[in-house]
């Protein structure tokens, strides 16, 4: 992640994957975390592993304004350790850090660098959480002292706080274009279980074993408990030079996987065709689509799966979807739920050759998301990281990429979901009582008005449902190439509308805008003048300011 002087960073779509483990015990090193790297601890608890006297794992504001600043911050990720002193996360999408103990300040921003993130799940901060800088932020089962700053969006989800801060207790207006934004505020957390990790064994420290933490219902806090533990006997490791057969016997015979960090291309997807079975990929190890196949299918009817950590990417050979959840055959609405960790979806970005019809297509019930970057590339590897950047941005043509998420199932929840810049509606959601806690869209830069000519939106419920729960979500136009002007940016039933929470709508830059907010209500956005937002403000507290 070297940054040059002027342009983009190195090792953005590098090919190579990290995985550094560290075992219990006490560390005094400085741990940069770049591209593709992903640090974790080997601890029961977050507490077995401790970072002191030093900087420990952390993203630096390393990236020179203006061009990108930390808005290109992707592919990285910490995990279940404590840092006793603060610590710095400036990072973007796709880049999580999740178990953690943070004994003083936790910032997601310094040195006025911005950023586009991000996620923050099932962790305590003694201190102060540092917002400023963020244009956008989720945060979910945390404890934290207290919260400030937020470029414009920060949603919360059964987090604590130590004081009385209003803002992490009851949703606060935004104010546009100046002053204080909104937060969102939702007091549990509906259903979750924490996502699965790999530890040293408690009564054997030379063996490993995967955990699977328990399901919660309307919770709030963190959870570490490990769960239900698997020794390795049950857990296959991959190798590198896996093929797609070879991990799919694996999966055949009711083995939980560990994807080891690497790239893997594979001509057929792993098949997950039990109950209870967890795939986890350490390293950002990445599924690569190799033959117009999807790179992960789940199959119809079983329930507790768990998929976490995998980057999944489309290949040159069109394909219909990347990870395909469920089929025509639905379980019950009583069985276990599945679940989805910190799983990102690219069409394009080392290459401009690549293509999907749909990034993630659910179709059982009970599904639950958490953290989602489901990304059409607007930029690629094309050798050059010069600025300014003429030959390597996304044009009308070029990675075609339909939708990024399409819900026909019942009960899915979404928590910390990010989609980017298909070239029709981005989400599709057809099922019941399906819930989106915390929405970010940035619409495609290189469409022309037929894009608005079509009505295609950002986020679309379909006019057959009659419940469903969308809190926080932003849409953000930059339509670089053409005059285009969004008919609006979210798509709901009448019956469904009171349910969407907050919702607002950016300008970012470019030509055209957004003409109104939900269903052709609320403020619209656009080209009048340079950057501009507007706040729905439909279920805020006027007299509870975000703190700053």
């Amino acid at each position: 992640g070297k940054q040059p002087p002027v342009g983009e960073p190195h090792g953005q779509f590098s090919s190579k994957r990290y995985a550094f483990l560290f075992k219990p015990g006490t560390y005094s090193v400085d741990v940069p975390v770049g591209y593709y790297t992903q640090v974790l601890g080997l601890g029961s608890s977050p507490d077995d592993v401790v970072f002191s006297q030093s900087k420990g794992p952390h993203v630096p504001c390393n990236y020179r304004p203006h061009h990108p600043g930390q808005l290109d911050t992707f592919w990285r990720s910490a995990e279940n350790f404590k840092k006793t002193e603060s610590t710095v996360w400036a990072v973007s999408q796709a880049a999580p850090i999740r178990r953690v103990h943070i004994g003083q300040n936790l910032s997601f921003t310094e040195n006025g660098c911005w950023c586009s993130g991000g996620y923050l799940g099932n962790s305590v901060v003694d201190g102060i959480v540092s917002g400023g800088g963020q244009q956008q932020w989720f945060t979910r089962s945390t404890k934290v002292g207290s919260w400030e700053g937020i470029g414009w969006n920060a949603v919360f989800a059964g987090v604590d706080v130590d004081g009385p801060q209003c803002d992490l207790r009851e949703n606060a207006c935004g104010t546009a274009p100046f002053g204080p934004k909104q937060t969102v505020v939702a007091d549990e957390v509906p259903l979750i279980a924490e996502k699965p990790f790999v530890s040293l064994d408690p009564s054997d420290e030379t063996k490993f074993v995967l955990n699977v933490p328990e399901v919660r219902a309307s919770s709030h806090g963190p959870d570490w408990s490990v769960g239900k533990t698997y020794s390795f006997k049950k857990v296959y490791v991959t190798k590198p030079t896996d093929s797609s057969a070879t991990i799919n016997a694996k999966l055949q015979k009711g083995l939980h996987v560990v994807v080891t960090p690497a790239v893997y291309a594979l001509d057929q997807p792993l098949r997950i065709t039990h109950s209870n079975q967890t795939l986890l990929c350490l390293g950002l190890a990445t599924l690569q689509s190799a033959n117009g196949n999807a790179v992960v299918e789940v199959g119809a009817g079983i329930s507790g799966v768990r998929i976490a950590g995998c980057l999944l990417e489309a290949g040159p050979k069109a394909t219909d979807v990347l990870l395909q959840w469920g089929g025509n055959s639905k379980q019950s609405s009583s069985f276990a739920p599945s679940f989805l960790y910190d799983v990102f979806v690219r069409v394009g970005g080392p290459t401009k050759y690549a293509a999907a019809n749909t990034m993630v297509r659910i179709d059982s019930d009970n599904v639950i998301g958490d953290n989602l970057w489901l990304w059409r590339a607007d930029h690629y590897d094309s050798g050059n990281y010069i600025v300014p950047i003429q030959d390597n941005r996304t044009v009308l043509g070029e990675l075609p990429c339909d939708h990024g998420l399409v819900v026909t199932g019942n009960d899915v929840v979404m928590y910390g979901l990010f989609v980017e810049h298909a070239v029709k509606d981005q989400v599709i959601w057809s099922g019941e009582r399906g819930a989106t806690y915390f929405f970010q869209c940035e619409v495609p830069y290189d469409v022309t008005p037929a894009y608005a000519e079509e009505g295609y939106v950002a986020y679309r419920v379909d006019d057959s449902v009659s419940k469903h729960t969308l809190l926080g979500a932003g849409v953000y136009s930059f339509f670089r190439d053409y005059e285009v002007w969004m008919q609006t940016a979210i798509s709901t039933p009448v019956q469904v509308q009171s349910s969407v929470v907050q919702p607002f709508v950016v300008f970012l830059d470019g030509h055209g805008g957004i003409n109104s907010t939900i269903n052709g209500e609320g403020l619209g956005v656009g080209d009048l003048g340079g950057f501009q937002m507007a706040f729905l403000n439909n279920s805020c507290a006027a007299d509870c300011s975000p703190a700053f």
